[in-house]
């Protein structure tokens, strides 16, 4: 085995001389304190005929003694204590090496013992000194971005972590103090911090301080007891709970518990990267629309076009109607592209608003991700999810064939298959115009279709992690129910490409792999928080809702699909229906929206999507389960 070196980084050796300035500090003054104070010209003699030889004796122990490989700025007890036993040989190598030396006889033995307590006293000091010093103790008070962490557990988990956070590698964290349930350790002080009470004080203690993050150190709590304290630290953004060494050593838990585990860890397949050079070159110097711009998807194209092609996109409009969601991705955009990322809050059933946007800002390429997409709410509202996600799609996209935008792409939903819910079918009616538009126009028409998109605003897997970080139950429709599951990164990169290789007519869908058993996810993931399925959190069946399918399929049984060698994309091709009958079911689909005429909408898209097999209306004012 290779032995360390030395010196372990150049920065060592700027130690060396800040303990020589040291030593030779701790010489004099030895002189100094064994002389009363009083000045005495032959100590002074002795103290400079003996300070080089006393110097080079030091110096050559302590690197010897391998003083400098360790790191000063995570000084602890043992390197204090190596210290001490590294001082006290150099003090008696000094004492034989003036023994020996000619001219170097000691003037007093207790110059030399008080030597030995004022290096010791000086190392220490700027050990400590500088420890602190780095650690933000003197520096914090001047700085206001550090986050303020509240430590719920006072036992050996609480004070490691504090240790930790208080250390150099997290200098941007304070520890604010500990909360504990334990009688005993109340109006006490841990590590210099205060024991603040117990977990039923955590309201009172939020409105009394600032705290940004409450971190659960409590390893052994079970799910009642953490959703007990999360439930008392309501309104704190941020609660973490962290496993023990020994579970993660045992395999029992994960560090999902304190961090986040990716999304592609959920998939039956090696998650695709759309990122390609022909794609950064095909949005060069172009102007893009995004519609339904705050919303998961759409937020997800705005950063990848801003990020990608940073210097090279002429303009970004960002189109929502809702003003929170549009303001923050318009700042991550702006941060990237400054005044080329715009704006625009519009609602897409509003096509005079429309109009005027195209007619002044002339696209190059529309991407259409606005719409309503939950199944049980679309149930609920159906004349809402027709007008936007069929209406108002079909009217923009005409929009865009009439002022001649070169690229739409409507994203579709795998729902839209043979659809049995409301918001399935009003994707395939507004899916089925847009490629029939593609017949009669210029402008390149194309549609994607999706899986579930895991991490989405409403999607399964930030239900799950609530419900598991609530202590459950997790509610799960069917045991056997299935669906195919994708990344947001995956489904933006895919309407980026299908924007690209678009002809014009063609869906484009995902090679999905496997569909993945719901049932299998939200075990999975249960057992990554360290908890076991069944018996720490409950999984509970709540049958499918209204529209709901078992099992979810990309392509209809009459659609044929070519594989492509773009990044594991497939194409469906055939011819759609005829634009003129689209004209006319639109047109009819205008007329029952207007007369708020849910059944007789249902019947038109019915007319035009003859797979669409229909749930029974809700009740007026009922809910759906």
């Amino acid at each position: 085995m290779k032995k360390p070196p030395l010196f372990a980084g150049p920065h060592r050796v700027v130690v060396l001389l800040l303990d020589l300035a040291l030593w030779t500090a701790a010489y004099a003054g030895a002189f100094v304190i064994r002389m009363d104070l009083t000045p005495y010209p032959a100590g002074f003699d002795h103290l400079e005929a003996t300070l080089l030889s006393l110097l080079i004796v030091k110096a050559a122990v302590f690197i010897l003694a391998g003083s400098y490989r360790g790191i000063v700025m995570y000084a602890t007890i043992p390197d204090l204590l190596a210290i001490v036993r590294t001082s006290t040989f150099a003090s008696g190598a000094a004492l034989i090496a003036f023994s020996l030396l000619p001219g170097h006889r000691p003037f007093s033995r207790g110059v030399l013992a008080i030597d030995w307590m004022l290096t010791i006293m000086l190392l220490a000091g700027s050990r400590v000194a500088w420890r602190m010093f780095r650690e933000g103790l003197l520096g914090k008070a001047l700085r206001e971005d550090f986050k303020r962490v509240l430590i719920v557990g006072a036992g050996r988990a609480g004070v490691s972590l504090a240790k930790d956070l208080m250390s150099l590698r997290r200098s941007d964290v304070e520890v604010i103090g500990f909360v504990d349930d334990d009688p005993g350790k109340q109006r006490s002080t841990l590590l210099g911090r205060p024991i603040l009470g117990t977990t039923r004080d955590l309201p009172e203690i939020r409105r009394s301080r600032p705290v940004d993050q409450v971190i659960v150190a409590i390893p052994s709590a079970p799910p009642r007891v953490l959703r007990r304290i999360t439930e008392q630290a309501r309104g704190i953004r941020d609660v973490r709970v962290i496993p023990s060494l020994e579970t993660l050593l045992r395999g029992k838990a994960s560090i999902v518990q304190s961090m986040p585990v990716s999304e592609d860890t959920f998939l039956s397949r090696s998650a695709v990267d759309m990122a390609a050079a022909e794609l950064n070159r095909f949005y060069e110097k172009k102007r893009v629309l995004i519609t339904g711009a705050g919303g998961s998807i759409g937020s997800e194209l705005a950063r990848q076009l801003a990020q990608r092609q940073d210097g090279r996109l002429e303009r970004l409009l960002l189109l929502d109607c809702a003003e929170t969601p549009l303001w923050e991705v318009h700042r991550q955009a702006s941060a990237h592209l400054g005044a080329r990322a715009v704006p625009v809050l519009a609602s897409v059933r509003d096509p005079h608003r429309l109009r005027e946007l195209l007619v002044r800002e002339r696209p190059d390429v529309i991407l259409h991700a606005a719409a309503l997409k939950h199944v049980a709410m679309c149930e609920e509202h159906p004349l809402e999810a027709l007008a936007t996600n069929s209406w108002a799609s079909c009217r923009l996209a005409e929009l865009a064939c009439e002022l001649g935008v070169p690229n739409f792409t409507f994203v579709s939903t795998d729902k839209a298959v043979a659809p049995s819910c409301v918001m399935g079918a009003s994707k395939r009616f507004a899916e089925t115009y847009v490629r029939s538009l593609a017949q009669v126009s210029a402008t390149r028409f194309s549609a994607v279709r999706f899986g579930n998109v895991l991490g989405s605003n409403g999607s399964v897997l930030p239900l799950f992690h609530e419900q598991i970080a609530r202590g459950g139950p997790v509610t799960v429709t069917d045991p056997r129910a299935t669906r195919y599951f994708m990344t947001i990164p995956e489904a933006c990169g895919l309407i980026l490409q299908a924007t690209r290789i678009a002809q014009g007519g063609e869906v484009y869908v995902l090679e999905m792999g496997e569909p993945v058993r719901v049932l299998d996810l939200a075990h999975n993931l249960i057992r990554l928080y360290g908890y076991e399925p069944g018996r720490d959190i409950e999984v509970k069946i709540i049958g499918l809702r209204p529209g709901e399918k078992l099992h979810e399929t990309l392509v209809d049984e009459a659609e044929e699909t070519e594989a492509l060698p773009t990044a594991k994309l497939m194409r469906i091709r055939g011819r759609g229906q005829e634009n003129r009958r689209c004209r006319e079911m639109l047109q009819a689909l205008e007329t029952q929206l207007r007369h708020r005429d849910a059944p007789g909408a249902l019947r038109v898209v019915g007319q035009l999507v003859p797979t669409y097999r229909s749930a029974p209306l809700p009740a007026a004012g009922a809910q759906a389960s």
